[in-house]
């Protein structure tokens, strides 16, 4: 075994050994390990001989005990110990000491003292489980009081030794004891080398403590070893630990031996032979790395461990050593049992004082030796950091515990530091100790006026906050609000204060996580204070110098503010510099973790596949499933939208909470209202009452005192929740007094106050019920106080209440009893001490204090301010910790996080940075931290989006350039200038709507560097405002530019950033001093190679972020050219070459970004400056040149959307000069001619122009256009097809121009050759609808081509020019009549009906009104339309070629007879009679042409309008008058109307005459009924008429139809109605079709009825007239009445004329021919009436009754009848009848 050890084939021999008995293998082996130590053999023989050397004789034990061992030769640990435990006792021998504290510190080095047998020294009854290394650090620690310093030197080293030693265990009280001692060293020792050699020891034993804790982490046992965990547990102990040595640890140690000399073949697993049941094992466990068959096992050996490592001695034994022996093991045993029940001995005997129990509850859970060493420790450390300083010595505190105290400090952050993840961040334990006594040990620490202690405490901090602040959060808030903001805002703490608190400040800013942690979990929780604002805000004041007001005026020298002013200042910009850094490293890290995760889960997936070594076990993980979770991991942190959206809703909550404070405190009604609203309280008194003592909300106590003192239910239901809810059991009045009016401020009003006492008096005496006989005694006392306190502070009160008028005042007030006198002296005595007050009034007074201190007195106000901050830091954290509400910590994760910190910080930053940078002139490295800030502030709004903090601080920034005001620059302003560029160089793409203010700076950069380099102004090469004035339209533009007058000076366009206020400043001769040396600064500094780059690097722009820099390069573009007389075109010049650089950009993108450039193009073209119009239209041409060159696909329009600022131009733009409308046009048919290969959708554009370019009223333009028309319609048919609407569009244009010569005739030929193109079309394609490639959904109907055609020859028969006018409608109807039958179906006659004919005759009744009865123009007409007199000639053209198509083609349009005859209708109920007369002729036409060709149906159609006519034009009106004798009073109608209804009604009795000649044999029956209807009620309302004589006179009267001489009458249509109606009557009696039908009866009653009547009319009149002949010469008679009976007379001879012919040509004529058996069968009526006719005047008549008599009476009396010579008319030979 010796040989095979000393091989050091260590793993083989601890395998052979597992194979014997326990103890004997382990006591052999000890043996051999001490008699193969050379080195301590070395070490003992030195020591030994030097102490015999050395030893006086007095020391006879040591000297023989020395000897002793010499002569043995062998050597035992305890034998040496008890020789060296003596030689350290040897007072006063200080060399023996320093031999054998040396003698240790060798041993402990070579590894030759391990002390780990049992303490041979001391008595066990005493002390349990010590252990020899115990009794070993006794003894060296018991020569600490010796003041010898090579002792101490010796002492610290031996120490030193045996806590770094690995093989050396010290724990529990010793190591407390070793650590103790060198502070007492390094405490009491004169001198320096042996008080720095203590301070390194303490260094490094800390080191290695901490370092074996972090390396001895405990395991982890998941949920499924639970059950076989508390079934070993069950079993002995010694069983356990001899199971995991003998079955486990040394097999698995052979079982490597074997797998590594090459006998791995035979494993029978893939990982060996599993450690629990030596099954194979296809797996291994990730916890521990050891091999395991399966779930089961890997749970057995989980548990295992656990319990193996309770005792943990045993456990190191066998991973360090590989030995044990039973009475080491049952040492270590000991040991760890009596680690488990260790007190507070060792802290009491080390730090000289009693430590309390619960102060090391945390240890009683801790097993692990290791850490419990670490615990009690720094458990030491902390304690000792707490003690006080003895007071100060005329200023000068003792040096002694400074050090004592800074080492301490120094120790604590040393630990902490060294605090790893394996045990000081994960142990509950220590974090409870690190909560409850560093956290104290620091507010004790860290107000300290020792500069050194009060740094370590601020170290400590920094490291509490970069190791525990996940675990710390409640502490890490009160620390920074209670105690360094405090002492930053105070007006009494020192320099050194401020300094060092502002340099711990700047460190928390380098940590951009730690910085967000304290965002996220104070400012948005709604329980917690705005830690970050708050810090960032008292930065932000701090820098600007505003605390440095007069309190600290007498404190703090102008280079010490510099100084705190430049920290501040170095911490902002620092912070987020470190965000931006912090949010650029998480997203790239996110990027490379994510990308490389995928793709090893990838390829590991493979190989696990592919070799099968997966077990489908859940908790055996292989390492793909790890890959794949961390590919989850890297895919969760950092995009969490669910985590930033709830911070976000937390802030939101917490800013909503905000405005409802400040609402309560301006309107506690209101307040309370909106609370409710926002959900925070309820109705519940209770809820109120609860957020009244949140005084941390910002309540204004005197609005809370006002609210809870009204007298309405619900307040006082708050108030009495509120009272309620205070405990005031066993305290005094004046105390509880004290508590309740600290909530709120006392109201002004006594009664709200006496319900607020009476309350309090209640609770008081509820909660105590033994002080007072009843309440009112209270209540009454309550108020005394309240009166005694403002007597005694207010300072008004003059003469002050003694205590002896107090106690009186209060007699008696106990139920008629006194109360003690010593009670209400005590009473007395509190108020005077402590006055009732408010804490925001004490902090008022003290600052008010502060102010008038002087510098001698600040520092004992700052230990007054000191103690209040501890004690104040140590409420909060007790209340804190008794409430227990306590949020997750939220770890700083998601760059989103980033958004609503800045939307805190932003405002106070821009602030500080402005305003620093607005007063720093000759300070550059403030300069430098200003600009870099604003440089990282836009960084942060730029990359989140935040349009309004970026365009804040983006506008600021621009401000400081100097490039928009006239003043001097200075070098901050070019470095302003560089940072803007920079800008714009690397946050191009979210900039946004900022880079206006990037590209004005520009803009005026090129400015001046034309003026630096003394190059000419752009202006001087575009004129000036005499080119101006000589415009067309110079006056207009003049005052559309709002330009001054400049007389030959330069004006400067100045804007004010942020405020959009322009403003034009004339530059005197100073302010052009100023711009030529400005402008030799920026060209001697200002690259101009940046402003190109940034221009070239829009190229790798994104899609968003180029539109926004084209939008805003035109805005600045539009401010360089706002002045007509001084323009200049650099952007203008630049918005063209980004243009070019990007022209390879997606058509998408380039289209978004055109839509901003061409608006502006549209603007700069419309310039009052001629010169700039046309530099902009070349520009446009150059850019369309370009783009032409592109290929566009089908379907697409973006040619169309490029061309559009031309179209804009010559269409949509007023006020556009000629010159540059003659450019445009120039330019399109130059591109028409060149690239009209490469146009598609261009083309659409084209056509607009030239179609605009036909209604300019310059010929010339218009020439221009119509000749490239003509081009496209040769050369380029197929364009025009392909674009149908557009080009027919343009020529109906060119149709309508009011040019000279041929141009509308030649463009009416091209619509009728494009019509007949298009039938041919239509019929190739047999009738498709896709009559062009156009756009489908352009094309609604089929006949949208046709239409677009038949529109414009319709709009164009409205031309003022009488040819264009007639060839436009003979090209309409000559269209319709060639290409309707073929091209046409009946939707399309329909719509060609509605959309085309009836608009043209619409058009053409509007054009007939006056002019001052056109009510407004017609939307189609043209620039100049018809003269009122050439309408009526276009209307009969237009409706004689209407008559003639449906003539024509009368079987195909049947379908429109109604909408025809409507449009017919119309024309004759049209208000103008020339219109009427032409409906009527138009109608006559109608039925002559198409009466032959019309079926029933068509006739009953037109006989229906035509008695509607009848009945719409007659008349009526003219029956509406009253009779009236005088003739006074006005027509109540229109006397034209009226004229024209008659002239409608006779030329309407003539057309039927004439149908009924021409058409009556195909009249149906029916319809000729219907038409003798109509005749008859004509005839009718003209009889009564003309029968009213004195109507008719009266209408004479009134001035109708003045100018004749006869009266008003109806005669010539009474005459033609009864004459037409009598010959068709007697047409029907004789018409055989009509024999068989319903009618016949009718029509014969009907004509003997009219017969009759008109026979008996004409008799009865004939003879009136004789009559009157008769009387007139013998009746005299007045001449009035003579007038008016010869008026009667006249009108009845002409009634009777005219019926002359009437009853002679029709009626006789009619009865000479009647069949005889229908004369005979009327005989009885007509005989009569015949008979009265032979005795008329009138000898025709007479002539026609002797033929009828003879030819129908006289074959009734049987004469014959026969044809005889007419007798002759006796009138015609002059005779008399």
């Amino acid at each position: 075994l010796s040989s095979l050890f000393h091989s050091c084939n260590y793993i083989a021999a601890l395998g052979v050994c597992a194979t014997l008995p326990l103890s004997i293998a382990a006591t052999d082996c000890r043996e051999v390990f001490w008699m193969s130590g050379p080195a301590v053999v070395e070490v003992v023989k030195d020591t030994f001989n030097a102490i015999l050397k050395e030893a006086p004789k007095k020391l006879k034990d040591l000297r023989d005990e020395c000897a002793a061992e010499l002569e043995r030769g062998t050597c035992s640990e305890a034998s040496i110990c008890k020789a060296l435990r003596l030689g350290c006792g040897a007072a006063g021998n200080p060399k023996v000491v320093a031999l054998s504290l040396e003698a240790l510190h060798r041993l402990f080095k070579c590894g030759g003292l391990l002390g780990k047998g049992p303490d041979p020294f001391t008595d066990t009854g005493n002390v349990t489980a010590r252990c020899l290394i115990d009794a070993v650090i006794d003894s060296i620690a018991g020569c600490a009081d010796q003041a010898d310093e090579l002792v101490q030197l010796r002492q610290v080293e031996a120490l030193q030794a045996a806590l770094t030693t690995p093989s050396c265990e010290v724990h529990g009280n010793s190591c407390v004891l070793a650590i103790s001692t060198c502070v007492k060293v390094y405490k009491d020792s004169k001198s320096q080398t042996n008080q720095r050699q203590a301070n390194q020891a303490l260094t490094q034993m800390l080191s290695s403590i901490t370092q074996r804790m972090e390396l001895t982490p405990g395991l982890k046992i998941d949920a499924g070893s639970e059950a076989a965990y508390r079934e070993l547990k069950a079993l002995p102990r010694a069983a356990v630990r001899q199971d995991f040595i003998n079955q486990s640890y040394t097999d698995q140690m052979i079982d490597k031996v074997v797998m590594q000399n090459g006998a791995a073949e035979e494993a029978p697993g893939k990982f060996g032979w599993c450690v629990v049941c030596r099954s194979p094992a296809m797996h291994y466990c990730v916890d521990t790395k050891d091999p395991v068959c399966g779930r089961t096992c890997k749970q057995r050996n989980l548990a295992r461990l656990k319990l193996v490592n309770t005792s943990s001695q045993m456990t190191e034994d066998f991973t360090t050593d590989g030995v044990s022996s039973e009475a080491t093991t049952a040492a270590a045993t000991t040991i760890a049992e009596a680690m488990a029940t260790t007190s507070s001995q060792a802290l009491t005997v080390a730090l000289g004082e009693q430590v309390q129990p619960e102060s090391l509850m945390e240890l009683e859970a801790v097993t692990n030796p290791y850490h419990r060493d670490t615990l009690l420790v720094f458990h030491y450390l902390c304690k000792m950091s707490m003690k006080d300083l003895p007071p100060a010595t005329n200023g000068q505190v003792a040096s002694n515990p400074v050090r004592v105290k800074k080492l301490s400090l120094e120790l604590v952050s040393s630990i902490l530091q060294n605090s790893g993840p394996g045990y000081g961040l994960a142990n509950t334990s220590y974090i409870m100790m690190v909560k409850k006594l560093t956290c104290i040990a620091l507010i004790k620490n860290s107000v300290s006026s020792v500069p050194k202690i009060f740094s370590l405490s601020l170290q400590i901090f920094m490291t509490l906050i970069t190791n525990f602040r996940e675990h710390l959060r409640m502490e890490i808030g009160v620390f920074i609000e209670q105690i360094f903001l405090r002492i930053l805002e105070s007006g009494n703490s020192s320099f050194q204060h401020k300094n060092r608190v502002l340099h711990t400040f700047y460190k928390l800013c380098t940590d951009a996580s730690t910085a967000l942690e304290l965002f996220l979990n104070f400012d948005c929780d709604v329980d917690e204070k705005n830690i970050f604002e708050r810090m960032v805000d008292c930065l932000s004041k701090i820098a600007q110098g505003k605390y440095t007001s007069l309190e600290h005026s007498n404190l703090i020298q102008p280079h010490q503010e510099q100084e705190l002013k430049g920290l501040a200042l170095q911490a902002l910009v620092t912070l987020m510099e470190s965000i931006v850094d912090w949010a650029k490293r998480v997203t790239e890290e996110q990027q490379a973790l994510l990308t490389s995760t995928l793709i090893a889960s990838k390829k590991k997936e493979e190989t696990y596949d592919a070799t099968g070594d997966s077990d489908g076990d859940d908790d055996i993980k292989s390492n793909s499933t790890a890959a794949k979770e961390a590919a989850t991991a890297a895919v969760t942190v950092g995009s969490t939208p669910n985590a930033a959206s709830s911070i976000v809703s937390q802030k939101q909550r917490k800013l909503e909470l905000q405005i409802g404070v400040n609402k309560f405190n301006m309107k506690p009604k209101r307040g309370i209202e909106y609370l409710k609203q926002m959900g925070f309280i309820s109705d519940n008194p209770q809820d109120m009452a609860e957020l009244f003592l949140k005084g941390e909300l910002g309540l204004d106590k005197t609005a809370i005192g006002d609210y809870l003192g009204e007298d309405k239910p619900f307040n006082k239901a708050i108030l009495y929740s509120l009272v309620e809810s205070r405990d005031f059991r066993q305290q005094e009045l004046d105390i509880s007094l004290r508590n309740f009016l600290s909530i709120f401020r006392l109201p002004g009003e006594a009664q709200k106050i006496d319900r607020m006492m009476e309350k309090f008096a209640e609770k008081y005496c509820q909660d105590n019920p033994d002080v007072f006989a009843n309440a009112d005694c209270a209540f009454v006392l309550s108020f005394s106080l309240i009166m005694l306190q403002t007597d005694l502070h207010n300072p008004g009160v003059v003469r002050k209440m003694t205590k002896d008028e107090f106690v009186r005042n209060n007699r008696g007030i106990n139920n008629g009893q006194d109360l003690p006198r010593e009670y209400l002296e005590g009473l007395y005595d509190s108020i005077v001490a402590n006055p009732i007050a408010l804490k925001e009034d004490e902090e008022l007074k003290n600052r008010l204090d502060s102010q008038a201190a002087q510098s001698w007195q600040k520092q004992d106000l700052f230990q007054r301010e000191t103690e209040s901050m501890i004690t104040k830091t140590q409420e909060m954290m007790r209340e804190k910790s008794r409430v227990g509400k306590s949020s997750a910590y939220v770890v700083a994760q998601s760059v989103e996080h980033i958004r609503p910190l800045f939307e805190v910080a932003c405002w106070p930053y821009l602030a500080t940075l402005a305003v620093l940078l607005e007063m720093s002139d000759d300070n550059a490295n403030t300069v430098a931290l200003c600009i870099e800030g604003f440089k990282h502030c836009i960084r942060i709004a730029a990359r989140f989006e935040m349009e309004t903090e970026r365009d804040a601080f983006v506008s600021s920034l621009a401000k400081f350039t100097y490039l928009t005001t006239i003043k001097e620059m200075k070098q901050k302003n070019i470095e302003c200038i560089k940072a803007l560029l920079m800008i714009g160089l690397s946050e191009g793409d979210n900039l946004g709507p900022s880079w206006q203010y990037v590209l004005f700076c520009i803009s005026q950069l090129q400015r001046m560097e034309l003026l630096g380099t003394h190059r000419k102004q752009d202006f001087l090469f575009f004129g000036g405002e005499d080119e101006v004035a000589a415009s067309p339209t110079g006056q207009h533009q003049a005052t559309r530019s709002n330009s001054i007058s400049t007389k030959g000076g330069e004006v400067v366009k100045r804007r004010a950033h942020g405020l959009g206020v322009s403003a034009l400043v004339n530059l005197g001769q100073d302010d052009r001093q100023v711009e030529l040396v400005n402008s030799e600064s920026v060209v001697s500094q200002i690259d101009s190679a940046q402003i190109e780059l940034l221009f070239n690097k829009t190229t790798s722009l994104s899609p968003q972020a180029i539109v926004h820099f084209v939008t805003q390069l035109a805005r600045v573009s539009k401010e360089e050219l706002a002045l007509a007389d001084q323009p200049r075109i650099f952007s203008l010049q630049k918005l063209v070459e980004v243009a070019d650089y990007n022209m390879r950009r997606s058509r998408l993108e380039w289209q978004k970004m055109w839509r901003a450039m061409s608006k502006h193009f549209i603007e700069a073209a419309s310039h009052p400056n001629i010169k700039v119009c046309l530099y902009t239209i070349d520009c446009v041409r150059q850019l369309a040149w370009k783009f032409l060159d592109k290929e566009e696909l089908s379907m697409f329009q973006f040619q169309a959307d490029f061309l559009q600022p031309f179209e804009v131009l010559m269409v949509s733009t007023p006020n556009v000069a000629r010159e540059v409308k003659d450019h445009i046009v120039s330019i399109i048919a130059w591109m028409v001619e060149k690239k009209a290969s490469g146009i598609k959708s261009g083309w659409k554009i084209v056509f607009h122009i030239f179609r605009a370019a036909a209604q300019d009223s310059y010929e010339e333009i218009t020439q221009t256009a119509f000749a490239s028309m003509e081009y496209i319609i040769r050369e380029k048919h197929d364009v025009l097809i392909d674009n149908f609407t557009d080009g027919i569009g343009a020529l109906l244009a060119f149709g309508q121009c009011q040019c000279k010569g041929d141009v509308s005739k030649k463009s009416i030929e091209h619509l009728m050759e494009a019509a007949d193109n298009l039938a041919e079309k239509a019929a190739a394609s047999m009738g498709s609808d896709k009559v062009s490639g156009a756009d489908p959904s352009a094309v609604r109907h089929p006949a949208e081509h046709w239409l677009h055609i038949l529109r414009g020859l319709s709009s164009l028969g409205s031309d003022n020019r009488r040819e264009v006018r007639s060839a436009a409608l003979d090209g309409l109807f000559d269209c319709l009549q060639k290409h309707g039958s073929s091209s046409f179906d009946e939707d399309t006659w329909r719509l060609v009906f509605n959309t085309v004919i009836k608009p043209l005759f619409d058009d053409i009744h509007h054009q007939m009104q006056p002019r001052d009865q056109q009510k407004q123009p017609s939307d189609r007409g043209t620039q100049g339309s018809q003269s009122f007199a050439d309408a009526p000639s276009t209307c009969l053209q237009a409706l004689t070629a209407l008559v003639r198509l449906v003539d024509e083609h009368l079987a195909l349009l049947s379908f429109l007879m109604d909408d025809v005859l409507k449009l017919i209708r119309n024309c004759i109920t049209h208000d103008t009679e020339s219109l009427a007369r032409i409906g009527v002729e138009g109608f006559k036409q109608l039925l002559l042409l198409a009466g032959r060709k019309m079926d029933q149906t068509s006739w009953a159609k037109v006989t229906v309008c035509i008695k509607e006519l009848f009945a719409n034009s007659m008349p009526k009106q003219l029956m509406c008058v009253e009779v009236t004798a005088s003739g006074e009073g006005e027509l109540p109608f229109r006397k034209d109307d009226v004229v024209i209804q008659c002239v409608v009604q006779l030329l309407l009795i003539d057309m039927l005459q004439e149908t009924f000649r021409d058409h009556y044999p195909v009249m149906p029956a029916e319809s000729v009924m219907t038409l003798l209807d109509a005749l008859k009620n004509s005839y009718e309302f003209a009889q009564e008429f003309n029968q009213q004589i004195e109507l008719r006179q009266t209408l004479k009267r009134l001035g109708f139809i003045r100018e004749m001489r006869q009266l008003p009458g109806l005669l010539k249509q009474e005459r033609e109605a009864l004459s037409c109606s009598l010959t068709v009557l007697f047409q029907v009696q004789a018409d055989p079709k009509f024999q068989e039908t319903e009618y016949a009866e009718k029509a014969i009653e009907r004509l003997m009825q009219m017969c009759s009547m008109v026979l008996k009319n004409y008799i009865n009149k004939e003879r009136m007239i004789q009559e009157q002949h008769a009387q007139a010469e013998q009746q005299q008679q007045a001449d009035s009445t003579n007038q008016e009976r010869e008026a009667v007379q006249v009108e009845m001879e002409r009634e009777v004329l005219g019926l002359v012919p009437i009853i002679s040509y029709v009626v006789m004529t009619g009865l000479k021919d009647l069949q005889s058996e229908l004369f005979s069968r009327h005989v009885q009526i007509l005989f009569p009436l015949l008979c009265e006719l032979t005795a008329v005047s009138s000898w025709e008549v007479r002539e026609k009754v002797r033929s009828v008599l003879l030819k129908q009476v006289g074959p009734i009396l049987g004469v014959s009848y026969t044809e005889e010579e007419a007798p002759k008319n006796p009138e015609d030979d002059g005779g008399s009848v």
